[in-house]
């Protein structure tokens, strides 16, 4: 199936000639002659590109490419135009621009682009089955079994799957990254409720003013911006389960309502008198004390006990170093299956840094490390010149088989690939205007990132 693209552009002329040029190279063409026009064919059917003049009476091209991605946050979006200008360029790309090109266009220099943005499409599509097979195996294997190899965490286990059976709250505890989410979903997977909603709040990412109607819901009217009456989590989740992480940052307020629920399986949305019921099962987590905040005022007493039916603790991964290279492994193995690599084996030298460091990210520092190598191995061995820096000097742990030009390079070679990828992420991947921001020539920049094994379509950016 050909790709869909919608053209944007006031004149006419330089509309159908555009046109042509793209239905001859064999991609299907919507046209839009104003960013209104644009904005309801967006919503109305789905373009995997969009191209779009930069100067238009009305909406600009920036304020179109803002308003689509608000829309479609994936979208591929082209910017023309006939007044160059390295501002423009910048905040073409900051607003999330894939590419920018000037006028009089270049119909190869177009068609390039296009082909571009095709391959970063179709890698991206490939790169979503592929995780989503990934999450969908590690899905049907939590059903049987929890993955770990360490003796304190199988001990936890043998409670955790008699508890996960019952329909009683839960807090588990434990440092940000030991796996809390995971053992949650766990213990949802193993319960009489697990063909039912699972939902994950993080409270401490939801402001104060918004997390009692994200989880309430509220009434038209009830604050400003409330233009619609709206269902909260607990309405949307009944007779599932909600996992509450960071419970330790909610408000007074919200804790008494939290606390209505777990007594009465009641509550009402913000703004209104309307009782509702909920049948949702409550499981909590936090990496703070919260007997202490207890004792200073900041959580309630009376609510800590009702969820805490069962509470489980995590220990860190430097309590637990027999699962450091069970994961290592784990994630290298699935990383290598998305990225394409053929990772065989992995250097004794990376496994004694590994179980040496201290792993202050836990699980998921881990998990970032193990990703990273496996984008840059050339080979099928992951060796200890992959590793950042912070594990190989910080921690005074040296390779075996290091000499002053061993450890030059790899101190260049961790200096490189942290500099071009914190850039790659802050232009989204667009290799043109990394090389513009950091002055480089886009070829040599190219070179260099296929060098050290660095794919640009292929990075996780925020």
């Amino acid at each position: 199936m050909p790709y869909q693209i919608l053209l944007v552009d006031d004149e006419l002329t330089s509309l159908a000639i555009l046109r042509k040029i793209l239905g001859i190279a064999g991609y299907e063409v919507t046209t839009a002659q104003n960013g209104e026009e644009a904005i309801i064919k967006v919503k109305e059917k789905k373009f995997d590109i969009v191209i779009t003049d930069f100067n238009m009476p009305g909406m600009s091209g920036i304020d179109l490419t803002g308003e689509i991605l608000k829309v479609e946050p994936e979208m591929i979006v082209i910017l023309i135009t006939a007044y160059a200008s390295i501002k423009g360029s910048v905040d073409a790309i900051k607003i999330g621009a894939f590419d920018y090109l000037t006028k009089p266009l270049n119909r190869e220099e177009l068609l390039l682009a296009l082909q571009r943005a095709c391959d970063k499409i179709s890698l991206l599509k490939e790169n979503q089955v592929l995780k989503n097979k990934i999450e969908q195996s590690a899905s049907q294997e939590s059903k049987s079994d929890y993955l770990t190899t360490s003796e304190k965490v199988k001990t936890i286990l043998r409670e955790v799957k008699t508890a996960a059976s019952s329909d009683s709250s839960i807090v588990i505890t434990g440092s940000n990254g030991t796996g809390k989410e995971v053992l949650a979903k766990y213990i949802c997977a193993n319960s009489k409720r697990s063909n039912q909603p699972f939902i994950v709040i993080n409270c401490a990412a939801i402001p104060e003013q918004l997390l009692e109607s994200e989880l309430f819901g509220h009434v038209k009217g009830s604050f400003t911006g409330a233009i619609r009456d709206k269902k909260g989590y607990f309405e949307i989740a009944d007779n599932g389960t909600i996992f509450l992480d960071e419970i330790g940052e909610i408000a007074t307020q919200i804790q008494v309502k939290l606390l209505r629920i777990l007594q009465e399986k009641e509550f009402s949305r913000v703004g209104d008198t309307k009782i509702l019921r909920t049948n949702v099962r409550i499981i909590a987590a936090t990496n703070r004390h919260l007997l202490k905040m207890i004792e200073i005022g900041k959580f309630r007493e009376d609510l800590y006990y009702r969820l805490n039916v069962f509470e489980f603790h995590l220990p860190s991964l430097k309590d637990r170093p027999e699962d450091i290279m069970f994961y290592f492994e784990k994630f290298v193995e699935d990383y290598s299956v998305i990225y394409n690599k053929r990772i065989k084996s992995i250097d004794q030298a990376v496994k004694d840094i590994l179980l040496k460091y201290t792993w202050p990210g836990n699980i998921r520092e881990l998990k970032n490390i193990a990703e990273r190598v496996t984008i840059l191995s050339e080979g099928n061995i992951i060796s200890p010149d992959l590793l950042p820096s912070k594990l190989l000097y910080n921690n005074k742990i040296l390779i075996e088989t290091a000499d002053y030009n061993t450890n030059k390079e790899t101190i260049v070679k961790n200096f490189e690939v942290n500099f071009l990828m914190k850039y790659l992420k802050l232009y989204k991947g667009n290799v043109a205007a990394t090389a513009r921001a950091i002055n480089f020539h886009p070829v040599s920049l190219r070179q260099k990132l296929a060098k050290l094994g660095i794919e640009p379509e292929m990075i996780k950016y925020n």
